[in-house]
């Protein structure tokens, strides 16, 4: 083996990510935000849940808000969780490749890290926190010799992974991926039994963090609103009944027509106005729609939807497949908000927060640097689902313990796409943010040692 070979450029790769760390901090502090990111730190300041936003963001944004105004700490603190497991991705190997410092310079070029993580969105915290547990359980699995730093990887993991999962609900996906890729890697050293075992415990202290924490959260953060925690699935379960009916005018209504007539006429009649499958909001826009749905008997959209769902299923699913097909491909790019800048907000909320908005010359900057990368690969999630996809083999393939686990990352990040096919509500292209992420992260885990040999190959290397 050559000399060159045999050096190691982990410091020169952990140097890149610190020198884009700072130059992300410096570009984009103290944040961007939008109506959501608002919301939610009025959320965090009052204590009170005024959405159907997780109420675990608002919570954290409330807490670093009152030890410094304004959403600067939560950005640092963001984007520090994912570099630091960035970083960590190093240790994985005895001697980093050089690729893996040149691939994340490139990385810190793309919008995804340059920009995005100056967001302050919840899908941007979900895929860092994501990321970061499963980080941890991939060093857990290089370890499991090593009693106390496994239980304190594991440990780590299950409460990022909570977390995760609190900011986003589907993304307990990750939670379970990642306890699924543990156990493989578990698997590959001791057997089926000892597999199972790992994987069982990673998932349940993970999920004990989860819904210990989200009854908690229900304590600090109280709703402004009773219906609010359905809401979110109520308005899912509107935007189907207009897009199967816009489809299909003589869908069957029946739970809707024998509760709500009313109603039921006003949605056969105002479905095609009503109806974009790129975003939800024509449904409020059609004049009469959204309200009549709103004022139906209790139980009467769900039993509906249901109904719906199951006796014309063929319609329901085509009306699936195309919104999916706009979130998932962005077939008009520039209606799906791929990059977002500045502070905006309503304007009510920014004045309770004595919040400007703001588009200054830097944020427009931002946002025409991202513009040149539209109509590329760069902004597009098909590219990174096949990367996903390519490296599960590749990494499966390989077979060493941490390889597992980030191979349980690619699938829990293809996974939680994957849901937004039946749940999608609009096109932004911050939903499948975590498919991206997860593929650049998988890329880097891949270049820091790019050698397909095993892990005995590599013990005998080494």
């Amino acid at each position: 083996m050559s000399d060159h070979r045999k050096r190691d450029f982990g410091g020169l790769y952990r140097g890149v990510l610190l020198g884009g760390l700072l130059l992300i901090l410096a570009v984009n502090l103290p944040g961007h935000l939008t109506t959501d990111s608002v919301i939610q730190l009025a959320e965090g300041r009052t204590g009170v849940q005024r959405s159907f936003n997780p109420a675990f963001m608002s919570w954290v944004l409330g807490r670093l808000d009152s030890l410094l105004s304004g959403t600067s700490l939560f950005v640092v603190m963001n984007a520090g969780v994912l570099f630091a497991s960035l970083a960590a991705l190093s240790r994985l190997t005895p001697r980093a490749h050089w690729l893996a410092a040149a691939l994340a310079g490139l990385a810190l070029l793309t919008p995804q890290l340059l920009i995005y993580q100056g967001v302050v969105w919840k899908d941007v915290m979900f895929a860092n926190f994501a990321i970061a547990g499963t980080v941890c359980l991939a060093l857990a699995a290089e370890r499991w010799g090593q009693v106390r730093s496994r239980l304190m990887l594991l440990a780590g993991a299950a409460v990022l992974l909570a977390v995760a999962a609190l900011v986003r609900q589907n993304g307990v996906l990750a939670l379970l991926a990642g306890a699924a890729g543990l156990g493989l890697a578990i698997h590959s050293r001791s057997g089926w039994k000892a597999g199972l075992g790992a994987a069982g415990a990673a998932a349940s202290a993970g999920l004990v963090v989860f819904l210990a924490t989200g009854f908690a959260m229900g304590l600090v953060m109280p709703s402004s609103s009773p219906q609010a925690a359905g809401a979110g699935l109520r308005v899912i379960q509107h935007f189907d009944l207009v897009g199967v009916v816009s489809r299909n005018p003589q869908a069957p209504l029946g739970p809707l027509e024998a509760a709500d007539p009313a109603a039921a006429a006003t949605l056969r009649a105002k479905a095609d106005q009503g109806y974009n499958p790129e975003r939800v909001d024509a449904v409020s826009q059609a004049e009469g729609l959204g309200e009549a749905l709103w004022r139906t008997p209790p139980g009467t959209v769900p039993a509906t939807w249901a109904n719906l769902a199951i006796q014309d299923f063929p319609t329901y699913a085509a009306h699936r497949a195309d919104v999916f097909r706009q979130v998932f491909l962005t077939p008009d790019l520039r209606a799906c908000l791929p990059v977002t800048t500045g502070v905006q907000g309503p304007e009510a909320v920014l004045e309770e927060l004595s919040l400007p908005s703001r588009q200054d010359r830097r944020d427009n900057e931002l946002f025409n640097y991202a513009s040149w990368l539209y109509d590329t690969p760069v902004l597009s999630h098909a590219p990174y689902a096949l990367i996903s996809l390519v490296l599960t083999g590749l990494l499966l393939l390989r077979g060493r313990p941490s390889d597992f686990v980030m191979a349980g990352l690619q699938a829990g990040a293809l996974a939680f796409a994957g849901s937004f096919l039946v749940i999608a509500l609009a096109c932004d292209y911050r939903y499948l943010y975590f498919l991206d992420l997860a593929a650049i992260t998988g890329l880097l885990h891949l270049a820091l040692d790019p050698s397909l040999a095993g892990p005995r190959s590599r013990r005998r290397e080494t």
